[in-house]
């Protein structure tokens, strides 16, 4: 049974390496290191093992998303520049996070467009003008993460694997796979699916209640086909979901006991405790944030002690961690 005092704060915290925050992607985006757990063992590989490690009858899900380019920068009428990541398309217009001091009711430029700043009532600045999503991304860039300090659009960044652009962040477990990769898995026999779920900014907030489970967690626009649910449930190996947003869609579709097509919103929070519902057996991710709703799902699904012991181990062995970083691959814990 859970005691209260699993539920706080402080099991979400831990100490990183600042270097250990990779800035520059691998030049071959399937040569990161991949940490293995089974049961209670840790394992040292390479991701490009995958292909060995999978076998025939296997299910494998991956996140479809393309991430927006979704950072432009401006310039304010008084020569000053600013730097604006478009969150959301709103009824008006659009949220936005704004780097650089303008005032509500202010106007600014964008390309050969003008626009006007105010705010709304979570806290997000709001825009307004004539401006779509296609004209913000033919001359935006990729909005990275803000631990990564060298603002290039790194194609890394963009996964090979995508096809509906629609997220402000990468599915970070995806990175690594490469179109060649899951074309070898596929001829081995092993059934490579898609859902989706656009990824919002939420996935960058920081869980500040002591007590996490009143964190509450950013709606997401996901879908899960009947095609996926076919395949999950005839699978005759073992069930992969590649990335926390995978496992937040699948069990999203399972709720309350069985996996059935879904389309719409979702905003379920997986902390430890969590029945899960969907027939996942192992999960694909990357190292993560302390204090995020990420490294909780993952404590959920691995054990707890079992991934705060991989995580030590990792910063042992010098793993990269976030989204530029290694891997790892996990069995569910009993």
């Amino acid at each position: 049974m859970m005691r209260l005092n699993d539920y706080s704060l402080t099991n979400y915290t831990f100490d990183l390496p600042k270097d250990l925050i990779r800035q520059v992607p691998p030049e071959d985006r399937t040569s990161c290191r991949l940490m293995i757990i089974d049961n209670k063992k840790i394992h040292h590989s390479n991701f490009q093992e995958i292909p060995k490690i999978l076998k025939k009858g296997d299910v494998i899900v991956l996140n479809k998303t393309r991430v927006r380019k979704s950072l432009v920068f401006g310039r304010k009428i008084t020569g000053g520049k600013l730097e604006i990541n478009f969150l959301k398309k709103q009824q008006n217009g659009f949220s936005a996070l704004i780097k650089g001091r303008i005032k509500d009711g202010d106007t600014f430029e964008i390309g050969n467009k003008v626009v006007k700043v105010g705010s709304d009532a979570e806290g997000f600045r709001t825009i307004e003008g004539e401006v779509d999503w296609n004209f913000i991304e033919k001359i935006g860039h990729l909005p990275l993460p803000p631990y990564i300090k060298e603002r290039k659009d790194y194609q890394y960044y963009q996964n090979e694997i995508g096809i509906q652009t629609g997220s402000i962040a990468a599915p970070t477990a995806s990175l690594h796979f490469s179109k060649e990769m899951l074309d070898s898995l596929t001829k081995k026999g092993v059934k490579v699916n898609y859902v989706l779920l656009e990824v919002g900014y939420g996935t960058y907030k920081e869980i500040k209640d002591e007590n996490i489970r009143n964190h509450i967690v950013d709606e997401e626009n996901i879908e899960v086909s009947r095609d996926v649910v076919a395949d999950i449930e005839s699978a005759r190996g073992n069930v992969l979901a590649v990335g926390t947003t995978v496992m937040r869609a699948l069990e999203t579709s399972s709720y309350p006991g069985r996996m059935n097509p879904y389309k719409g919103l979702t905003r379920i929070f997986i902390y430890p405790g969590w029945k899960f519902n969907s027939p996942v057996t192992h999960l694909v991710t990357n190292f993560h944030i302390p204090r995020s709703s990420l490294l909780s799902l993952v404590y959920a699904f691995g054990g707890e002690e079992r991934i705060k012991e991989a995580y030590r181990e990792a910063i042992e062995e010098r793993y990269y961690f976030y989204s530029l970083g290694d891997a790892m691959m996990m069995d569910k814990s009993p």
